[in-house]
């Protein structure tokens, strides 16, 4: 499927905010994450499902959910089903329906605070940006008890903090304008983890205005499946990880709004990621992160 930048051809977008969820297989946490849109005190919003392939009843739990709760002219839910393509080629699909003025992108088992969207349709109001990054906090799902808790650095460069490793880069704290999505691109759907970093660091590069909000407005699970982490960690995770660094280097490299400050810390970060690389007998990829520190 060819995607069409949305900048490419002429749309409207009115004051709605568009909430893209790709799902696989979610059945039973689904309509937790859609009640965190229903209680949002911003309106109007347009719920986007992408159905990525579902081999369970998670189709019907939307369709049953959407008729129970939808508002008229102020929550509404669409759904789309697709052949198994992955998180980001559901997304991709879910951006090419937008019709709203500002884009929030979530997961099917994360949670957002019911003044969200509120807060940061103001903010876009009030500081004429086309990105925020809010706090967020990570919980265990299976206590509940939080673990993690990261807040939004307002008042700061976020290009910058992206260079020197403390943006955080992760879709469920960022919103976006639809226009900004529509310079940013498709995500990639090839990637197989850290494909939300790369997205969000891309979104910053081409921010007309990046903004943060300091308090912690989003909530995702964590813990469950070991999976994930431990794709992290291997050398495929890594390869990825380094993918992420090259291409904020290569769309930063001939700014002249970035500070020499930002481009030694990056090149530090490099540097250690490279040795680290190489400490994990991944020769390839400690050299491969030499030659990126090296060009900045």
């Amino acid at each position: 499927m060819k995607f069409k930048k949305a900048e490419d051809s002429v749309r409207e977008f009115h004051s709605m905010f568009s909430i893209i969820v790709p799902v696989y297989n979610r059945e039973s946490l689904i309509c937790t994450t859609l009640d965190s849109v229903k209680v949002q005190t911003y309106r109007p919003i347009e719920i986007i499902v992408v159905d990525d392939g579902s081999t369970d009843e998670t189709g019907e739990v939307v369709r049953e959910w959407a008729e129970k709760n939808e508002e008229k002219n102020a929550l509404t839910l669409r759904y789309f089903h697709q052949d198994n393509s992955g998180a980001g080629a559901a997304r991709n699909r879910g951006i090419q329906q937008i019709a709203g003025a500002y884009v929030q992108f979530l997961d099917s088992d994360d949670l957002i605070h019911p003044e969200r969207l509120q807060r940061i349709a103001h903010t876009f109001d009030r500081e004429h940006c086309d990105f925020i990054q809010t706090g967020f906090e990570g919980f265990d799902a299976e206590t509940g008890e939080i673990v993690q808790t990261l807040y939004g650095r307002p008042g700061e460069n976020q290009l910058e903090l992206a260079l020197k490793g403390h943006l955080w880069a992760n879709t469920l704290r960022s919103a976006f304008t639809a226009k900004l999505v529509g310079r940013i691109g498709p995500w990639n759907a090839e990637m197989t983890c850290f494909e939300d970093r790369e997205y969000v660091e891309r979104a910053v590069v081409h921010a007309a205005k990046a903004c943060a909000i300091r308090d912690v407005l989003a909530s995702a699970r964590r813990g469950g499946s070991g999976r994930i982490s431990d794709k992290l960690r291997s050398y495929e995770g890594r390869t990825w990880r380094i993918y992420c660094e090259q291409q904020l280097a290569n769309l930063t490299r001939d700014r002249d709004d970035v500070s020499y400050e930002a481009k030694q810390e990056f090149a530090s970060r490099i540097y250690g990621l490279g040795f680290r690389s190489n400490a994990s007998g991944w020769k390839d990829l400690g050299k491969q992160c030499g030659e990126i520190a090296l060009r900045v």
